[in-house]
């Protein structure tokens, strides 16, 4: 009897202990594994021993959770709910995936890459490009397209692209403007390599002020933009990109004449001074002194002209710490000569009852950008843009005279990043503005002085298949334009193999300058007046409007060259427009 109660203590706790026991035998190896998952990855090389790998990156696909092996090969690394794929990478060897299944991984073999002599696949790609895959409607232009007209600056480089159509807006000056979905440049947004260019007082001119032997390529975004460009994106954007001092040719040098007068010199001597750093010096020039008067008018045909512009350009690229910039400082001088061929621009005291006018430019720009990529983080990064510009132009128009100074500058920070995984991506920052504006028409002042903070974030979907969408908001506090949304949406879908189908809508809000965006006004001897609404611009209310559209692309591939099929329909509803009434 003694002998029971000393055994009846010990039969619950074994009871328990084999409990214990029988679950961690049935327990799902995945349930032990939530914590973290451990191995070591080894490097096998032919004739000799496998060693540890260091630095090597591990990460669950598509995630954004990942870590690095040590001295010693090994890592651990959180259990992830979103994928249960591991990817090993490292450069020189063959990426590897895995299945992350249970707790310890244990050895992980990495290969190097097999070294194959050089195989050089060539294609000739068209100059004009239409992509199937972005969500935007985007036509890209590279250089080789200006290499169709012997001369050319960006006024110029439209010429032979459907997209956009070019005409001359000032008969006087021989100014050219672009349309684009029914709407002149005003209603266009320009941007060189991504910040404001062309606007305000370079409006009307400003085309001519982009030499076509810099650029690189253009890119033609129809319907309304990013909103991380900014809110006066109406009925397109028109970005320009620059040749890069690190790729570009150590020299280039072309010259141009023909029997109407017309002369051109364009020269880029580019430096690389280290692996990292480049520098180039830009010149372009150009003259245009034939007086031509074909239909005997008396009166020029074209207007005489002399420009000069030059551009330093750095560039700085650092691949390996993730770190990107440039620095640009351009100059230029621009003159401009048109009216009745025996005026005198040199003497004005004799040209009594001759009529001719003459518009001078001088222009200064500075800008830069600074970028970071995450180097363990491919798809985050953060970046900063800034740029400064002066335009000063006196002119005269007969005995009416315009002149403007236009001080400008700007600044955009952002960050971008992923959510969850590389098919949720977002851009994020804040920008900040300021135009100073000084002008006088026939002898009365203007002056003004627009200034806005915005911020903006924008949201971008990729399945990596059919469907794939962008979607921004912007709020900007504005002093003259006060405080204000502008949504913009951007989709795209596959209907079936080479084919896309975009649907776009956004608004967009602008300050008109009424003044420098109507020079040809001036030519005429009509009164100019203003009917004043009390708004907070020249007397009128900000210019705004939406924008939406579909378009449709289908590409072929016939006899080995590329037949594309497109069809686009945009709509532009204005709920206020300043309308030059040159009749009433």
């Amino acid at each position: 009897m003694k002998i029971i109660p000393k055994l009846l203590p010990s039969f619950p706790l074994r009871i328990l202990s084999f409990c214990t026991f029988f679950l961690i035998l049935t327990t799902p190896q995945e349930v032990l594994a939530q914590l973290s998952m451990k191995g070591k990855v080894v490097a096998i090389n032919q004739d000799k021993d496998p060693a540890a790998l260091p630095d090597v990156n591990v990460y669950w696909l598509n995630t954004n959770i990942g870590t690095t092996t040590d001295a010693a090969g090994e890592f651990t690394i959180p259990y992830s709910k979103e994928s249960n794929k591991l990817i090993f990478s490292y450069i020189g060897f063959r990426t590897d995936t895995i299945l992350g299944n249970r707790p310890n991984l244990g050895v992980i073999r990495l290969y190097p890459d097999i070294e194959l002599e050089e195989v050089v696949v060539e294609e000739v790609i068209d100059p004009i490009q239409r992509s199937l895959f972005k969500v935007q409607n985007v036509v890209t232009v590279d250089s080789r397209e200006m290499l169709k007209a012997a001369c050319c600056n960006l006024s110029e480089s439209f010429e032979t692209n459907p997209t956009v159509d070019v005409n001359i807006s000032d008969a006087v000056s021989g100014a050219k403007q672009i349309q684009m979905l029914g709407l002149n440049s005003p209603y266009l947004f320009f941007t060189q390599e991504n910040m404001p260019s062309i606007r305000g007082a370079s409006q009307i001119y400003g085309l001519s002020f982009i030499p076509g032997s810099w650029i690189e390529s253009i890119q033609i975004t129809k319907g309304s933009g990013s909103v991380v460009n900014g809110f006066e994106s109406i009925s397109g954007h028109i970005n320009t990109e620059l040749v890069k001092p690190l790729t570009d040719i150590p020299f280039f040098f072309n010259g141009y004449g023909n029997n109407y007068g017309r002369y051109e010199l364009n020269s880029r001597v580019n430096l690389v001074l280290d692996k990292y750093l480049g520098t180039g010096i830009y010149v372009h020039s150009n003259l245009r002194n034939g007086e031509w008067d074909k239909n005997a008018d008396n009166f020029l045909d074209t207007p005489l002209a002399r420009q000069f512009n030059i551009m330093n350009r750095w560039q700085y690229m650092d691949t390996e710490k993730g770190w990107v910039g440039y620095f640009n400082i351009q100059y230029l001088d621009d003159e401009k000569e048109t009216g009745a061929i025996t005026y005198n621009f040199d003497d004005d005291t004799a040209n009594a009852g001759i009529w001719g006018s003459k518009l001078t430019t001088s222009r200064l720009d500075v800008s830069g950008k600074a970028g970071y990529v995450f180097p363990e983080l491919p798809y985050q990064s953060f970046g900063f843009q800034g740029a400064y510009s002066n335009h000063s132009q006196e002119s005269y128009y007969g005995i009416r005279n315009y002149d403007i100074d236009h001080e400008s500058f700007y600044s955009n920070a952002l960050f971008n990043s992923i959510i969850g995984s590389t098919q949720h991506t977002f851009k994020t920052g804040i920008s900040y503005t300021l135009d100073r504006l000084n002008e006088w028409v026939d002898g009365q002042s203007f002056s003004r002085e627009d200034a806005a903070v915005g911020l903006f974030y924008e949201y971008s979907y990729d399945n990596l298949g059919r469907l794939s969408l962008v979607a921004g908001l912007r709020w900007d506090m504005h002093n003259n334009l006060g405080n204000f949304l502008s949504p913009r949406f951007h989709l795209r879908y596959s209907l079936w193999d080479k084919a896309s189908l975009r649907f776009s809508g956004g608004r967009g809000k602008r300050a008109a300058y009424i003044f420098a965006e109507n020079q040809q006004l001036f030519a005429s001897s009509r009164t100019i007046n203003v009917r004043n609404s009390q708004g907070s611009i020249y007397g009128l209310d900000p210019e705004i409007a939406w924008n939406y559209g579909v378009s449709f692309l289908q590409k072929l591939y016939l006899w080995n060259r590329t037949l594309e099929f497109s069809a686009d329909f945009y709509r532009t509803d204005f709920e206020n427009q300043v309308v030059v009434d040159w009749e009433t």
